[in-house]
Protein backbone atom coordinates (compact mmCIF):
# COMPACT_ATOMS: atom_id res chain seq x y z
CA UNK A 1 0.00 0.00 0.00
CA UNK A 2 1.37 3.57 -1.28
CA UNK A 3 2.61 5.62 1.73
CA UNK A 4 0.01 6.81 3.60
CA UNK A 5 -1.38 10.79 3.19
CA UNK A 6 -1.12 13.30 5.55
CA UNK A 7 -4.18 14.38 7.90
CA UNK A 8 -4.05 18.70 8.28
CA UNK A 9 -4.88 20.07 11.63
CA UNK A 10 -5.58 23.70 12.15
CA UNK A 11 -5.65 25.85 15.46
CA UNK A 12 -7.65 28.47 16.32
CA UNK A 13 -7.36 28.01 20.03
CA UNK A 14 -5.25 31.14 21.06
CA UNK A 15 -5.34 32.84 24.44
CA UNK A 16 -4.70 36.81 22.59
CA UNK A 17 -8.42 37.42 20.84
CA UNK A 18 -6.82 39.07 18.08
CA UNK A 19 -4.56 35.73 17.11
CA UNK A 20 -7.92 33.69 17.76
CA UNK A 21 -9.93 35.93 15.41
CA UNK A 22 -7.18 36.11 12.33
CA UNK A 23 -6.33 32.04 12.33
CA UNK A 24 -10.29 31.69 12.45
CA UNK A 25 -9.83 34.38 9.35
CA UNK A 26 -7.16 32.60 7.94
CA UNK A 27 -9.54 29.26 7.77
CA UNK A 28 -12.43 30.87 5.80
CA UNK A 29 -10.04 32.63 3.72
CA UNK A 30 -8.50 29.56 2.33
CA UNK A 31 -12.16 27.71 2.13
CA UNK A 32 -12.76 30.24 -0.18
CA UNK A 33 -9.47 30.89 -2.11
CA UNK A 34 -9.94 26.47 -2.71
CA UNK A 35 -13.62 26.95 -3.65
CA UNK A 36 -12.26 30.22 -6.27
CA UNK A 37 -9.16 28.00 -7.53
CA UNK A 38 -12.21 24.64 -8.03
CA UNK A 39 -15.03 27.36 -9.68
CA UNK A 40 -12.10 28.90 -11.75
CA UNK A 41 -10.94 26.03 -13.30
CA UNK A 42 -14.85 24.49 -13.98
CA UNK A 43 -15.97 27.47 -15.95
CA UNK A 44 -12.72 27.43 -17.75
CA UNK A 45 -13.47 23.86 -18.99
CA UNK A 46 -17.43 24.63 -19.15
CA UNK A 47 -16.65 27.84 -21.79
CA UNK A 48 -14.05 26.20 -24.04
CA UNK A 49 -15.43 22.73 -24.40
CA UNK A 50 -19.32 24.27 -24.28
CA UNK A 51 -17.97 26.20 -27.50
CA UNK A 52 -16.31 23.46 -29.21
CA UNK A 53 -18.84 20.48 -28.97
CA UNK A 54 -21.24 19.58 -31.36
CA UNK A 55 -23.66 17.88 -28.23
CA UNK A 56 -25.88 20.51 -26.78
CA UNK A 57 -26.20 18.13 -23.73
CA UNK A 58 -22.89 17.35 -23.28
CA UNK A 59 -22.48 16.10 -19.47
CA UNK A 60 -18.69 17.45 -19.28
CA UNK A 61 -19.85 20.64 -19.76
CA UNK A 62 -22.97 20.76 -17.65
CA UNK A 63 -21.22 18.79 -14.68
CA UNK A 64 -18.75 21.72 -14.95
CA UNK A 65 -21.05 24.33 -14.88
CA UNK A 66 -22.62 22.60 -11.69
CA UNK A 67 -19.43 22.02 -10.12
CA UNK A 68 -18.62 25.83 -10.96
CA UNK A 69 -21.95 26.95 -9.31
CA UNK A 70 -21.96 24.63 -6.08
CA UNK A 71 -18.13 26.28 -5.30
CA UNK A 72 -19.51 29.82 -6.04
CA UNK A 73 -22.14 29.54 -3.35
CA UNK A 74 -19.70 28.13 -1.43
CA UNK A 75 -17.75 31.49 -1.83
CA UNK A 76 -21.27 33.53 -1.75
CA UNK A 77 -22.34 31.54 1.86
CA UNK A 78 -19.15 32.41 3.76
CA UNK A 79 -18.99 35.99 2.38
CA UNK A 80 -22.73 36.85 2.78
CA UNK A 81 -24.41 34.33 4.95
CA UNK A 82 -27.98 33.28 4.22
CA UNK A 83 -30.48 32.96 7.00
CA UNK A 84 -28.90 30.74 10.16
CA UNK A 85 -30.38 27.57 10.86
CA UNK A 86 -30.83 26.88 14.89
CA UNK A 87 -28.60 28.32 17.67
CA UNK A 88 -24.97 28.20 17.71
CA UNK A 89 -23.17 26.57 20.37
CA UNK A 90 -21.79 29.34 22.87
CA UNK A 91 -24.38 31.83 22.02
CA UNK A 92 -27.84 32.24 23.38
CA UNK A 93 -29.67 32.46 20.21
CA UNK A 94 -30.94 32.32 16.68
CA UNK A 95 -30.50 35.85 16.73
CA UNK A 96 -27.16 36.42 18.24
CA UNK A 97 -26.44 33.13 15.82
CA UNK A 98 -27.03 35.29 12.50
CA UNK A 99 -25.81 38.50 14.15
CA UNK A 100 -22.22 36.60 14.27
CA UNK A 101 -22.35 34.87 10.90
CA UNK A 102 -23.28 38.33 9.43
CA UNK A 103 -20.48 40.31 11.16
CA UNK A 104 -17.99 37.23 9.86
CA UNK A 105 -19.31 37.73 6.09
CA UNK A 106 -18.90 41.66 6.60
CA UNK A 107 -15.26 41.38 7.79
CA UNK A 108 -14.66 39.46 5.09
CA UNK A 109 -16.26 41.28 2.73
CA UNK A 110 -13.92 43.94 4.13
CA UNK A 111 -10.84 42.23 3.78
CA UNK A 112 -11.34 41.01 0.40
CA UNK A 113 -12.98 44.79 -1.20
CA UNK A 114 -16.01 42.79 -2.41
CA UNK A 115 -18.75 44.91 -3.81
CA UNK A 116 -22.05 44.52 -2.93
CA UNK A 117 -22.63 44.26 -6.72
CA UNK A 118 -19.96 41.72 -7.48
CA UNK A 119 -21.27 38.94 -9.62
CA UNK A 120 -20.00 36.27 -7.11
CA UNK A 121 -22.71 37.48 -4.52
CA UNK A 122 -25.39 36.97 -7.52
CA UNK A 123 -24.72 33.43 -8.23
CA UNK A 124 -27.11 32.73 -5.79
CA UNK A 125 -30.87 33.54 -7.89
CA UNK A 126 -28.98 31.15 -10.49
CA UNK A 127 -27.89 28.41 -8.43
CA UNK A 128 -30.90 28.18 -6.20
CA UNK A 129 -32.81 27.79 -8.98
CA UNK A 130 -30.56 24.84 -10.50
CA UNK A 131 -30.92 23.53 -7.26
CA UNK A 132 -34.72 23.22 -6.79
CA UNK A 133 -35.13 22.52 -10.51
CA UNK A 134 -37.93 19.53 -9.37
CA UNK A 135 -40.32 22.56 -8.08
CA UNK A 136 -39.50 24.67 -11.28
CA UNK A 137 -40.80 21.88 -13.30
CA UNK A 138 -43.67 21.03 -10.94
CA UNK A 139 -45.18 24.26 -11.23
CA UNK A 140 -44.53 24.01 -15.20
CA UNK A 141 -46.32 20.96 -15.42
CA UNK A 142 -49.14 21.29 -12.99
CA UNK A 143 -49.85 24.53 -14.63
CA UNK A 144 -50.41 23.23 -18.22
CA UNK A 145 -47.44 23.35 -20.05
CA UNK A 146 -46.75 20.84 -22.95
CA UNK A 147 -43.41 20.93 -24.17
CA UNK A 148 -40.15 21.84 -22.53
CA UNK A 149 -36.87 23.16 -24.30
CA UNK A 150 -34.10 22.30 -21.61
CA UNK A 151 -30.76 21.57 -20.35
CA UNK A 152 -29.17 22.61 -23.80
CA UNK A 153 -25.93 24.54 -24.91
CA UNK A 154 -26.49 26.95 -27.26
CA UNK A 155 -24.53 28.79 -30.22
CA UNK A 156 -27.03 31.73 -30.32
CA UNK A 157 -30.45 31.88 -29.78
CA UNK A 158 -32.76 30.52 -27.23
CA UNK A 159 -36.09 29.38 -26.64
CA UNK A 160 -37.65 31.48 -24.34
CA UNK A 161 -40.54 30.72 -21.89
CA UNK A 162 -43.51 32.97 -23.11
CA UNK A 163 -44.74 35.46 -20.99
CA UNK A 164 -47.58 34.09 -19.97
CA UNK A 165 -49.28 33.49 -16.45
CA UNK A 166 -49.85 29.77 -18.02
CA UNK A 167 -47.41 28.94 -20.57
CA UNK A 168 -47.87 25.44 -22.95
CA UNK A 169 -43.97 26.15 -24.16
CA UNK A 170 -41.11 26.26 -21.42
CA UNK A 171 -37.64 27.29 -21.58
CA UNK A 172 -35.75 26.29 -18.81
CA UNK A 173 -31.80 25.78 -18.41
CA UNK A 174 -29.69 26.93 -21.27
CA UNK A 175 -26.08 27.90 -21.43
CA UNK A 176 -24.85 30.35 -24.42
CA UNK A 177 -20.95 29.22 -24.39
CA UNK A 178 -19.79 31.58 -27.05
CA UNK A 179 -21.44 34.52 -25.08
CA UNK A 180 -20.56 33.30 -21.23
CA UNK A 181 -24.07 33.20 -19.82
CA UNK A 182 -25.49 30.70 -18.12
CA UNK A 183 -29.21 30.84 -18.11
CA UNK A 184 -32.42 29.50 -16.47
CA UNK A 185 -35.43 30.94 -18.18
CA UNK A 186 -35.56 34.91 -17.03
CA UNK A 187 -32.39 34.24 -14.87
CA UNK A 188 -29.03 35.00 -15.68
CA UNK A 189 -25.33 34.37 -14.85
CA UNK A 190 -22.80 36.20 -16.48
CA UNK A 191 -19.78 33.43 -16.19
CA UNK A 192 -17.24 35.11 -17.99
CA UNK A 193 -17.34 37.82 -15.35
CA UNK A 194 -17.65 35.59 -12.79
CA UNK A 195 -14.91 33.98 -13.60
CA UNK A 196 -12.45 37.20 -13.89
CA UNK A 197 -13.71 38.21 -10.63
CA UNK A 198 -12.63 34.94 -9.19
CA UNK A 199 -9.55 35.14 -10.54
CA UNK A 200 -9.06 38.97 -8.92
CA UNK A 201 -10.33 37.44 -5.44
CA UNK A 202 -7.84 34.85 -5.48
CA UNK A 203 -4.83 37.65 -5.85
CA UNK A 204 -6.76 39.34 -2.91
CA UNK A 205 -6.77 36.42 -1.15
CA UNK A 206 -3.32 35.72 -1.54
CA UNK A 207 -2.39 39.09 0.18
CA UNK A 208 -5.61 38.54 2.76
CA UNK A 209 -3.85 35.33 3.84
CA UNK A 210 -0.06 36.45 3.78
CA UNK A 211 -1.46 39.32 6.29
CA UNK A 212 -3.60 37.85 8.40
CA UNK A 213 -1.18 35.36 9.56
CA UNK A 214 1.40 37.71 10.53
CA UNK A 215 -1.71 38.20 13.47
CA UNK A 216 -1.76 34.70 14.62
CA UNK A 217 1.23 35.13 17.22
CA UNK A 218 1.96 32.74 20.20
CA UNK A 219 1.84 29.06 20.95
CA UNK A 220 -1.41 27.62 19.84
CA UNK A 221 -3.28 24.64 21.35
CA UNK A 222 -4.01 21.33 19.37
CA UNK A 223 -6.54 19.60 22.25
CA UNK A 224 -6.10 15.41 22.11
CA UNK A 225 -6.51 13.75 18.86
CA UNK A 226 -6.96 10.07 18.05
CA UNK A 227 -6.62 8.08 14.87
CA UNK A 228 -9.43 6.18 13.97
CA UNK A 229 -9.06 3.22 11.26
CA UNK A 230 -11.41 3.26 8.67
CA UNK A 231 -10.86 -0.61 7.54
CA UNK A 232 -7.99 -3.17 7.06
CA UNK A 233 -5.76 -2.93 4.38
CA UNK A 234 -8.03 -6.38 3.40
CA UNK A 235 -11.16 -5.24 3.61
CA UNK A 236 -9.80 -2.05 1.50
CA UNK A 237 -8.39 -4.20 -1.25
CA UNK A 238 -11.69 -6.13 -1.41
CA UNK A 239 -13.90 -3.36 -1.19
CA UNK A 240 -12.21 -1.75 -4.00
CA UNK A 241 -12.45 -5.12 -6.26
CA UNK A 242 -16.28 -5.25 -5.47
CA UNK A 243 -16.91 -1.92 -6.86
CA UNK A 244 -14.97 -2.18 -10.36
CA UNK A 245 -16.65 -5.27 -10.72
CA UNK A 246 -20.04 -4.32 -10.14
CA UNK A 247 -19.81 -1.15 -11.80
CA UNK A 248 -18.07 -2.99 -15.32
CA UNK A 249 -21.38 -4.75 -14.87
CA UNK A 250 -23.55 -1.95 -14.21
CA UNK A 251 -21.97 0.01 -17.65
CA UNK A 252 -21.99 -3.08 -19.05
CA UNK A 253 -26.09 -3.24 -19.21
CA UNK A 254 -26.20 0.71 -19.70
CA UNK A 255 -24.55 -0.08 -22.97
CA UNK A 256 -26.85 -2.65 -23.75
CA UNK A 257 -29.85 -0.56 -22.70
CA UNK A 258 -28.20 2.41 -24.94
CA UNK A 259 -27.38 0.17 -27.82
CA UNK A 260 -31.11 -1.05 -27.85
CA UNK A 261 -32.24 2.75 -28.51
CA UNK A 262 -29.54 3.25 -31.08
CA UNK A 263 -31.00 0.88 -32.76
CA UNK A 264 -34.76 1.96 -32.31
CA UNK A 265 -34.12 5.40 -34.68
Amino acid sequence: MSEQKRIPISTIAFDNPNAREAAVDCIYLQEIDRQAELAIAAIQLAVMRGRDTRDPHDPKVWGALQNSLFAAICIHRILKPARVKGCYPGLNSHQESQDFADARGARLRKILDVADDSYILEVDEVRNEYEHYDESFDKKVTGGAECFSDWYITDQAVLRTPDDPSPTAVGLRVFFAAGGILYFEDKELMVFELQVELIELRAKLASAIRETRKRVRGRGRFGGHNLHPLMTEARIGQRFDQWRHASAEALEALAKEHAIDDGGH
